[in-house]
C-alpha cells in the first residue's frame, strides 16, 4: 500500500541522493539521466573510498577468483569474514536510504527493507549497494547475505571486510542464484531460509534483462516459500509479466499467500492493463477462494494509479459482495484513497449494511479521509447513530481531532445526551483531549452537577485519578471529604488518589484511614495503604495494632 514514511531526522536532498531521476521530455530526460550515472559512479567511488580504511581490497581476474583470494587471506585472522562487492543496481528503488519523509511503498524481505517511491518529490535511489557475505573462520559456506547501503556508516559486527570491487552482472547473477538454491549451512546466523531470500532479494536488485527470467525459474522450481515470495514481489516491480502472475493469482493450488503476493505485484507494476486484469481475476474467483487472496486483489486495486476507476471497483465490492470481509476490506481501501467524492456512498453503505464489522470499517474510513465533511459524517454518527456501539466507536475516533470547535461539539452532545453508555464514552474522549473546556466538563462531571449520576461521578472521578496536577489531587481530597457525596463515589475517590504517586497519594490516605466518619471509606483506605508497602502506611499500621492493645 502506498504510505508517507519517515526514514529518520535528516531531509532527503540532491546532497543524499544526486543519482535521483525525475521524468522531463526529450533531451532533457536523457541529459538528466547522463548528469545521474555521472553522480551515481562518482558517489559509489566517493563512498567505497570514505570506507576504505576497514575494506581490505582484493584482487583476482573475476568475481570466483576475487572470492577464493579473500578466503585465503582470511584464514590467519581466524575470525569469521565477510566479501563484499558492488553490482549494478536496479534504478528506482531504495534500500536504507539516508533519512527524510518517503512517499511510496515499502518491502520487508527478512529483515531487508526496500522501498519505492519519492522524497521531495523526487524518486528515491540508493545505487551504492553491495552484497555481503559472511563465512565462519575456515568455513567455505557462506552463512549470511546482505545487501547493504554504502552511504552508510556500519560497524559489520567488527568483521574484516574484503572488498571485491565491482562483479559483473552475470557472474554476480550466477554466484547468486547459486547461494538462492543451496541448502543453508548449519552454522547460519539468519535463521532457516532467511540467506536464499537475501540471496533472491539481490538478484531482484540487479539491473539486468535476465533476472526476471531467473525469478520466474524460481517461483516455478523452489520449494523455499520465502524465495518464491521475493522473486514474485520482484517480477512485479520489473514488470512485463502480468500474464504469468495472473496465473499464480488463479491457482487455487497454489498457497493463498504466493496468490496475495501475486495480486500485489500486478499492482506494483504499473502495467497499463493491471487494473483490468486485477478486475477480471476477482470477478473469476470461485466461492470457496480465502479471504487473504481476495483481500490481495482489493489491497492492489487501491494501489492503482488509476484512481477513479479503482475506487468504482472498490465502491462495487463494498456494496455487493457477499463476503462480509471482503466488504470491510473495500471500505477500508477506500478510506486510504483520502477522496471526498466517497464519502456519500460510504454513508449509504452504512445505512444499508448491517454488519457491524463493515460499518466500523466505514467510520475507519471516514476517519481516514480526514476531511471537514468526514469528519462532519462521524459527529453526525455520533449524535445519531442507530446503535450504542457505533455511537461510542464513532466519539472515540473524534477524540482525535484537534480544535476547540471538536470539544464544544462534543459538549453539546454530552449535555444532550441521555445514554449512560454514551455519556461513559465521552467522558473517556475529555480525558484524552488536551482541553480546558473538556478538562472543565470532567470536573463539573465529577462534582456531581445537577442530573448527574453516582455512576457518571464515579466515571469521571475514574478519569481525574490517572491526570497530574494539584487540582485534580484538591478534587479527590474534597470528594472524599464531602459530607453529602455517596459512598460508593468517595470509594472510587479513595481508589482514583491510591493510583496517584505515593508522596501525594500516602498522607491523604492516612488521614482518611483515621479519621473518616464512614465505616466503609475508612477500610477501603487502609486496604490499599496495605497494597502500597509504603513505610508510611507500615507505620500507620504499627500505630494502628498498638492502639487496638492499649
Amino acid at each position: 500500500m502506498r504510505r508517507s514514511f519517515t526514514f529518520g531526522s535528516l531531509l532527503i536532498g540532491l546532497s543524499l541522493f544526486g543519482n535521483s531521476a525525475c521524468a522531463h521530455p526529450g533531451n532533457a530526460a536523457a541529459a538528466a539521466a547522463a548528469t545521474n550515472r555521472a553522480a551515481a559512479g562518482t558517489a559509489a567511488a566517493a563512498a567505497v573510498a570514505a570506507q576504505s580504511s576497514s575494506f581490505i581490497p582484493v584482487e583476482g581476474a573475476d568475481l570466483r577468483a576475487k572470492l577464493d583470494a579473500a578466503s585465503t587471506r582470511s584464514r590467519s585472522a581466524r575470525t569469521p569474514y565477510w566479501s563484499a562487492y558492488s553490482f549494478d543496481v536496479r534504478p528506482g528503488v531504495a534500500v536504507d536510504p539516508n533519512g527524510g519523509e518517503f512517499h511510496g511503498s515499502m518491502n520487508t524481505s527478512g529483515g531487508t527493507t526496500v522501498f519505492v517511491g519519492t522524497s521531495n518529490g523526487m524518486t528515491v535511489e540508493t545505487r551504492n549497494l553491495a552484497v555481503f557475505v559472511l563465512r565462519e573462520a575456515d568455513a567455505a559456506a557462506v552463512t549470511r547475505l546482505e545487501i547493504y547501503n554504502l552511504d552508510r556508516k556500519r560497524e559489520y559486527s567488527g568483521y574484516p571486510v574484503y572488498w571485491l570491487g565491482r562483479a559483473g552482472n552475470e557472474e554476480s547473477l550466477n554466484y547468486l542464484r547459486g547461494l538462492a538454491e543451496s541448502t543453508p549451512a548449519p552454522a547460519s546466523t539468519t535463521g532457516a531460509g532467511l540467506l536464499n531470500q537475501h540471496a533472491t532479494l539481490a538478484i531482484g536488485l540487479h539491473d539486468d534483462a535476465r533476472v526476471a527470467g531467473t525469478l520466474k525459474g524460481f517461483v516455478k522450481s523452489s520449494s523455499d516459500p520465502k524465495v518464491r515470495s521475493t522473486a514474485v514481489y520482484w517480477i512485479g516491480q520489473i514488470g512485463g509479466e502480468t500474464q504469468f502472475l495472473a496465473d499464480i493469482v488463479r491457482n487455487e493450488g497454489e498457497k493463498d499467500e504466493l496468490r496475495r503476493q501475486a495480486a500485489h505485484a500486478i499492482g506494483a507494476s504499473r502495467d497499463r492493463a493491471a487494473l483490468s486484469t486485477l478486475q477480471s481475476l476477482y470477478d473469476g474467483l470461485s466461492q470457496s477462494t480465502r479471504h487473504e487472496v481476495k483481500r490481495g486483489i482489493i489491497n492492489a486495486v487501491s494501489n492503482n494509479e488509476n484512481r477513479e476507476g479503482a475506487a468504482a471497483f472498490l465502491l462495487k465490492v463494498a456494496k455487493t459482495d457477499a463476503d462480509k470481509q471482503s466488504r470491510r476490506a473495500a471500505v477500508h481501501a477506500l478510506g486510504n484513497h483520502g477522496r471526498d467524492a466517497v464519502i456519500d456512498d460510504l454513508m449509504g453503505i452504512f445505512a444499508g449494511d448491517q454488519t457491524e464489522d463493515v460499518r466500523r470499517a466505514v467510520l475507519h474510513a471516514l476517519h481516514e479521509i480526514d476531511t471537514p465533511r468526514a469528519r462532519g459524517k462521524i459527529l453526525e454518527i455520533a449524535r445519531t447513530g442507530n446503535t450504542p456501539n457505533m455511537r461510542r466507536h464513532a466519539i472515540h475516533l473524534l477524540a482525535d481531532i484537534k480544535g476547540e470547535a471538536m470539544v464544544g461539539e462534543l459538549l453539546k452532545l454530552y449535555d444532550t445526551e441521555q445514554s449512560n453508555d454514551v455519556r461513559r464514552q465521552l467522558l473517556h474522549v475529555f480525558a484524552e483531549m488536551k482541553s480546558v473546556q473538556a478538562e472543565d466538563k470532567l470536573f463539573e462531571v465529577a462534582r456531581g452537577g445537577a442530573g448527574t449520576s453516582a455512576d457518571l461521578r464515579r466515571h469521571a472521578i475514574h478519569m481525574i485519578g490517572a491526570r497530574a496536577g494539584k487540582r485534580s489531587l484538591d478534587l479527590l481530597r474534597e470528594t472524599v471529604e464531602s459530607p453529602s457525596a455517596e459512598t460508593q463515589v468517595q470509594m472510587q475517590a479513595v481508589h482514583a488518589i491510591s493510583e496517584r504517586p505515593a508522596a501525594e497519594s500516602v498522607p491523604v490516605l492516612i488521614k482518611v484511614a483515621r479519621t473518616h466518619p464512614n465505616q466503609q471509606v475508612r477500610r477501603r483506605a487502609i486496604h490499599v495503604l496495605g497494597e502500597s508497602g509504603d513505610p508510611r502506611a507500615l507505620e500507620f499500621f504499627r500505630e494502628l495494632l498498638r492502639s487496638e492493645k492499649e
